[in-house]
């Protein structure tokens, strides 16, 4: 199993962003989506409105923890780092963070994340859309 990571880059959410005129502007949009993402990520563990898409229900009653949330270190594990001049990279080191958030084999998919085919989730685009809106606002 591998670690799950996903790459945001302005030029995908927006072409024109990425002409924006500074290079810290530029990197406080990455930083405040990759924020959002992982926020998202963490919040949909207790908000099943965020998820992408509904999580499977359990195969066996006996569990007596929530669906994914046994030690916690799935959910808290969920990060972000810049991976370029216009890229941020959010994921989880996890090594079942992929089986869960895309399925695997006898596992259904329970996705944690706000993708779902490769896609931002219509919650992701207005969480986004709102950070990028204050942080242009400001730098005007």
């Amino acid at each position: 199993m591998a670690s799950l990571s996903f790459d945001l880059r302005l030029d995908e959410i927006s072409p024109s962003l990425a002409r924006l005129g500074t290079q810290k502007l530029r990197d406080q949009l990455l930083m405040g989506m990759g924020t959002v993402m992982v926020s998202m990520g963490q919040r949909a563990f207790d908000e099943p409105q965020l998820r992408p898409a509904p999580w499977a229900k359990r195969k066996s009653p006996k569990g007596k923890h929530p669906l994914l949330i046994k030690s916690g270190d799935l959910r808290q594990g969920l990060h972000l780092s810049k991976a370029g001049s216009d890229t941020v990279r959010v994921g989880s080191p996890a090594r079942y963070a992929a089986t869960h958030q895309l399925g695997r084999d006898a596992i259904p998919p329970r996705p944690f994340f706000p993708v779902l085919q490769d896609q931002l989730t219509g919650h992701a685009r207005a969480e986004i859309g709102d950070v990028m809106t204050a942080l242009i606002g400001k730098a005007v």
